[in-house]
């Protein structure tokens, strides 16, 4: 397969994405053809650059993905995973069709492996302590390799737990100021859309550990967890789905009666996750990791429509943020639902991960999970490998697991791969609160807009609890709001 596949032939032209990840494409159809370009700038007529729909920037300050083909500029669709644009004899086509993953080896190791021996030599791993980072060090061991791990020592307030050691490989600490990488001041100006933490934090985080590389290709495990991921309801329940009664569905209201009633519940996606206590459904996340901690565990439905239900909206809206944000945020996730319908549950993570939290230019980052070898592999196994009922927990991840636990690897991060993010965010704004309070009472484009009031916000900024509990969308905002006003 090809990521992104300009063909021409003897009839016509076809543009196509058949593989998620790789470099965007822009397309506009009119009258006179079609236009494409990697650029949406190309696109542009006048030198003013567009400003997104109220509702729109909401949305991001929330974390709520655009939809998959969404640009702000009008006729401009960016190309979408399994679209295709035929140009021939007829006038312009637009279609879907989802792409067919390769038949290769069912062992994951091995078809990781096989990614890693295809690079040169002297690769390193981005090594956070995690299940995924650590099943790519292994893989690596598998394949004959020895890389260097590369661990970013991120400079936040506390103890920090060391990451686990792997036998026969060496771990480098490579200090990393997250002061400085989240830095609202430093956001980037250009674009058609506004930069977010969520992607220019590991953009960053990422360029710092690849010149630590020596100029080497760095590898991540980002996306594994996601794709080898199984939902509550498809774990084996036993007999008479007796395996539920160790593993109770936390639901919303009232007392369970009877495992059938549970087990009611379980298929209509409307009870929690014993470890996360967060809603399943067709929203939710991708999966509950092995053993993470509760209070940051993953939530156990299928591929998101990104984010997962359960976030609140932050504060400070007025009346009409509340309504813009409302309309985009219904029609966002009916798109995202039906493009993650189209492409399966395992595409479909693989794309909305990509949308989420991996930057468009991450040239020289080795993702191992989306290629189409491992894809393949992932395919093979069925979701009851996946994901498991032991001890009274679900236990997700088993393929990762098992690999990881066979080396006798101890000691693994136990929050989530978003967890860092968060913590450094809530960090960040309690060092530089006073400075950004005087910024947006001097000045805020979002309030200027009449999209949020500027004393809620700022209440929040002067509240600790307040600050940590909606850290993340605070920071969004100020790297929004910066960008509209540099822009």
């Amino acid at each position: 397969m090809v990521n992104t596949a300009a063909v021409s032939d003897g009839d016509g032209f076809l543009l196509s994405r058949d593989e998620p990840g790789g470099p965007a494409v822009y397309y506009r159809v009119g009258a006179g053809g079609l236009e494409w370009s990697h650029d949406p700038a190309d696109f542009l007529t006048g030198r003013e650059r567009p400003v997104p729909e109220p509702g729109t920037l909401l949305a991001l300050v929330h974390g709520l993905a655009p939809p998959p083909d969404a640009t702000p500029l009008p006729g401009v669709r960016r190309l979408a995973l399994g679209t295709r644009v035929r140009v021939d004899s007829g006038g312009v086509t637009v279609s879907r069709r989802r792409p067919v993953l390769p038949v290769g080896t069912t062992d994951l190791t091995r078809a990781v492996a096989e990614v890693l021996r295809g690079l040169p030599e002297g690769y390193a791993i981005a090594y956070s302590g995690g299940l995924s980072s650590a099943f790519l060090a292994v893989a690596a061991l598998s394949a004959g390799h020895r890389p260097a791990l590369l661990h970013a020592a991120l400079s936040l307030p506390g103890q920090r737990q060391a990451p686990a050691l792997i036998d026969d490989l060496t771990t480098r600490h490579v200090p990393v100021d997250v002061f400085e990488l989240l830095d609202h001041h430093s956001v980037p100006t250009g674009g058609l859309m506004p930069p977010l933490p969520d992607v220019e934090f590991p953009r960053r985080l990422t360029a710092r550990l690849a010149r630590a590389a020596g100029g080497g290709p760095l590898v991540a495990g980002t996306l594994l967890e996601d794709l080898v991921s199984a939902k509550l309801p498809e774990a084996d329940r036993g007999p008479r789905d007796w395996r539920l009664l160790t593993c109770e569905p936390f639901h919303l209201v009232g007392t369970l009666r009877s495992l059938s009633e549970a087990a009611g519940l379980l298929e209509q996606g409307v009870v929690h996750d014993a470890a996360s206590g967060a809603a399943s459904g067709p929203a939710a996340g991708a999966g509950a990791g092995a053993g993470q901690d509760a209070q940051d565990a993953q939530p156990v439905g299928g591929p998101p429509p990104p984010p997962p239900l359960g976030r609140r909206d932050l504060p400070g809206m007025t009346p009409t943020g509340r309504v813009a944000l409302q309309t985009v945020q219904q029609a966002s996730l009916s798109v995202w639902k039906d493009h993650l319908d189209f492409l399966g549950t395992l595409l479909g993570r693989a794309d909305a991960g990509m949308t989420e939290r991996v930057p468009a230019d991450h040239d020289g980052l080795v993702l191992p999970a989306l290629h189409p070898g491992v894809l393949g592999a992932v395919a093979t196994l069925p979701a009851d490998r996946l994901g498991r009922i032991a001890g009274g927990v679900f236990r997700n991840h088993q393929p990762l697991v098992r690999v990881v636990a066979g080396h006798r690897v101890r000691g693994l991060r136990r929050a989530s791969s978003s967890f860092g993010l968060r913590l450094a965010a809530a960090a960040y704004l309690h060092r530089e609160s006073d400075k950004i309070i005087a910024e947006l009472e001097r000045e805020c484009a979002l309030a200027d807009l009449g999209l949020i009031d500027v004393a809620v916000v700022t209440g929040l900024l002067r509240e600790g609890p307040g600050r940590a509990d909606h850290a993340l969308p605070l920071l969004r905002l100020l790297w929004i709001d910066r960008w509209l006003l540099k822009g």
